[in-house]
Order: structure tokens, then C-alpha cells, then sequence
């Protein structure tokens, strides 16, 4: 991206009608405003219709030819983009500890991407799973972690690299997780419920625990999509995007149906207003390690690659209070200043830019932004619901994404 990005004037009431009073028609009738009740209707057959969308499942697809039809009809050339993936299947995923007075059968479950093993040695707290936070005796044992602030695979990377034989993360909320780890670690890797992670930090205070992990994972060759839509008659100089599929556990109504729907709606924006050289891809596999956004990068020219300006990732948006963002400088700053224009809260966020589809457009070297809340109870479910969604949060999602597209395409 050359030079430096600056707002349009006047962005409050954009070509694209996002902060107008109403919203006028395009040609043929076509609402050219934003729509949020469209939003959430895609939100609704995805997570309610359609339901869970795991990786390679056939709800996965049934999603992709959804969201490809929607792109379709509203001119865009839009098709899959088929790509092979690998899913784990645990076949046991067993945590026991032993401690004076007894032992306990702890619930865990492995997180995605988790080495098979079995261990039984020492169980040793590592805080957050920072490099500082593993004392010497780490080496040989099994570590504690407490979930948040950094990815998990930076967590296990971190674990290893102390000489950790396996990891337990327990949640940072109450109740159990399902978690995914964006590199393949050398060690087993357990969840397990916030609750069960203080009772043992308490046993801690006072005696040593010996801990024993069993996980078996299984590795299943199959098949995912990305839905990739360009304009008739452009390049794409920005790509504007998310993630489709979800997590087994639950209907994936914030994670990621909403993100997926405000993409959706943002096309059909675009195209009554005009258009512009942005293309849509929405993304599957995210869920096990990103895998659907890598493969969509590999399949560019360099040409193709090079073209690109700028990537907007929308990726769990219909909870939170505040935009936190996150990604490369300078886009980061220019969704502030747009933030700022339409009165919309946000901070940038001190978080690493990983763990979602920006990541492998920013290691490509295309600059990245995500708008998104990790701030959801409901995270990887059963209770990722559609009736959780926020309405204005995705008023918002769609304001702060039109406001930075017209600011991109205007530079």
C-alpha cells in the first residue's frame, strides 16, 4: 500500500449510505443502505437453518453454496474454492491427578491440533504460559496454564520450550472450552473448565500433584471450500472477508455466523452502490488452524498477490461493548479515524495479530485489519446462539466496514 491512507470528507453520510437517515435505491429498486435485518437473516440460516459447520462436514458446504448463491445474485463471479484439510477425531482425551488425600477424574478434552501421548509426571503452574511464567522445574513435568492474552500455540510453543512433557489450559470463564491450535506441538494439550483449574492451583498451595494426560487424536483426510467472489469487471485491491465454518460444540451464531453475514451484506452494499475492485472470500477450516485463509493465498498469482492493498477480516462481532482493533499499523489507524468519524468506540489492542484469517494475509505482506470481540461467555459452545446476537454491534460492523472500504478505495 503506498502512501498514506486518508478519510474522504464528510463520512458521515458515505456514497455507500451507511450513516444516512435512509437509505435510497439503486437501479432496478435495489436498497443501497446497509441492511442489518438482511445481516442477521444470513446469521439466522447459518446458525439456526443450517446449524453446527464444522470442518469437511456436509453443513460446511451446505453454508458455502449458500453464501456462494447470495454472492451470485448479486453479480458478483462467485465459486468454490476446494482445498484439502486434515480434522482430529479424539478418540480419548483422559485427565487424572493423584494428590494426598486421593486422585480425581478431571472432564478435558484436546484442543484441535493436539499431539497424541501419554504422560504422568509432576503438575507444574505456568500462569498465562508467557516464557517467564515457567519455572525450572517445568522441565519433565506437566503445566497448568490459564487461558488468555496470547494464542494457545504460543502458550504450547512456550511450554515446550521450558521442557514441558504436556499442557492443561483451563479457562479464563466459567465452565469448559473447546480451543484449536494454529501449529501442530510436539506434546499433548488438554482443556479443561476454569473451575477445575483453581481447584488445582489450590491443591498446589500445599502439596505436590501428580498428573496423569492420555490423548489419542486421530487424523482424517477430507475436504473443505472457500466461497471467493470478485466484481465482473475488476481486480481485487482489497479483499474483504471471514470465516464460515464453526467449532463442533455449538450452532456458531457469533463465531462465525455473524461475521459471515455482515461480509455478505457488506457485497450486496457494494454492488447497488456501484461497486469497487474489492473481492469477498469467505473461509473454511478456520477452526483448524486457519486453514481455508492459507489456502486461498497459495492460490494466488504473484500478480494477484501483489495487487492486494489491503485485507478486512470480520470474525466473531455481535457481542461487546467496544471495537477492539488489531492488525497492521497504519490500517489499524485508519479504522480509528473512522471509528472516530461515526462515533463508534474502539481501542487498539495490544493483542498479538494471529488467531484468525488476517494472520496469513499480514505474513504474506498484504496489510490487515480484524474486527471482531473476544469477549464472549458463549465462545465455542453449545450456547453460541442466534438469539445472543447483537443488533447494533453489527450496525456497527457494517458502518466501521463500508467507512474503511470507501477510505481505502478513495486513497
Amino acid at each position: 500500500m503506498s502512501g498514506r491512507l486518508l478519510l474522504i470528507p464528510a463520512i458521515a453520510c458515505l456514497a455507500f449510505a451507511i450513516a444516512c437517515t435512509s437509505g435510497g435505491e439503486g437501479p432496478g429498486g435495489t436498497d443501497t443502505a446497509f441492511d442489518v435485518d438482511r445481516a442477521l437473516a444470513h446469521a439466522e440460516v447459518l446458525a439456526v437453518d443450517i446449524g453446527s459447520r464444522p470442518a469437511g462436514s456436509a453443513n460446511e458446504l451446505a453454508a458455502a453454496d449458500y453464501i456462494r448463491a447470495e454472492l451470485a445474485s448479486y453479480g458478483y463471479e462467485a465459486e468454490l474454492q476446494p482445498f484439502p484439510i486434515e480434522t482430529y477425531e479424539a478418540v480419548r482425551s483422559d485427565l487424572s491427578v493423584t494428590y494426598a488425600d486421593g486422585s480425581s477424574e478431571i472432564e478435558a478434552t484436546p484442543l484441535f491440533g493436539s499431539a497424541s501421548g501419554t504422560e504422568t509426571e509432576q503438575l507444574i503452574s505456568a500462569g498465562l504460559g508467557y516464557p517467564g511464567d515457567f519455572p525450572a522445574e517445568a522441565a519433565g513435568s506437566i503445566v497448568l496454564i490459564e487461558r488468555g492474552e496470547i494464542e494457545f500455540s504460543s502458550k504450547v510453543a512456550n511450554a515446550e520450550e521450558a521442557g514441558a512433557v504436556a499442557a492443561v489450559i483451563y479457562n479464563d470463564a466459567s465452565g469448559p472450552f473447546v480451543g484449536q491450535l494454529s501449529e501442530t506441538p510436539g506434546i499433548p494439550v488438554l482443556s479443561i473448565a476454569r473451575e477445575d483449574g483453581e481447584s488445582l492451583l489450590d491443591l498446589m498451595l500445599n502439596e505436590t500433584l501428580t498428573a496423569t494426560v492420555d490423548v489419542e487424536i486421530n487424523v482424517v483426510s477430507g475436504e473443505s471450500q472457500n466461497v471467493v467472489a470478485r466484481p465482473a469487471d475488476g481486480p481485487c485491491r482489497i479483499v474483504v472477508g471471514g470465516h464460515y465454518d464453526s467449532v463442533p460444540a455449538g450452532p456458531g451464531a457469533n463465531d462465525n455466523g455473524s461475521g459471515t453475514a455482515v461480509v455478505v451484506e457488506l457485497a450486496r452494499t457494494l454492488a447497488a452502490n456501484g461497486g469497487g475492485d474489492v473481492c469477498f472470500a469467505l473461509f473454511g477450516a478456520e477452526e483448524i488452524g486457519l486453514v481455508g485463509s492459507l489456502a486461498y493465498i497459495a492460490a494466488l498469482s504473484p500478480d494477484e498477490l501483489s495487487g492486494i492493498e489491503a485485507m478486512l477480516n470480520f470474525d466473531m462481532l455481535a457481542v461487546g461493548t467496544s471495537w477492539p482493533l488489531v492488525g497492521s499499523t497504519a490500517l489499524v489507524d485508519l479504522a480509528g479515524e473512522v471509528a472516530e468519524e461515526l462515533a463508534i468506540p474502539y481501542d487498539v489492542s495490544p493483542s498479538e495479530p494471529g488467531g484468525s484469517d488476517h494472520a496469513p494475509f499480514i505474513e504474506a505482506g498484504v496489510p490487515a485489519v480484524i474486527f471482531n470481540c473476544f469477549c464472549d461467555s458463549n465462545y465455542h459452545t453449545a450456547s453460541d446462539r442466534f438469539d445472543f446476537l447483537e443488533r447494533q454491534r453489527l450496525e456497527e460492523a457494517g458502518a466501521l466496514g463500508l467507512g474503511l472500504l470507501e477510505a481505502l478505495l478513495a486513497a
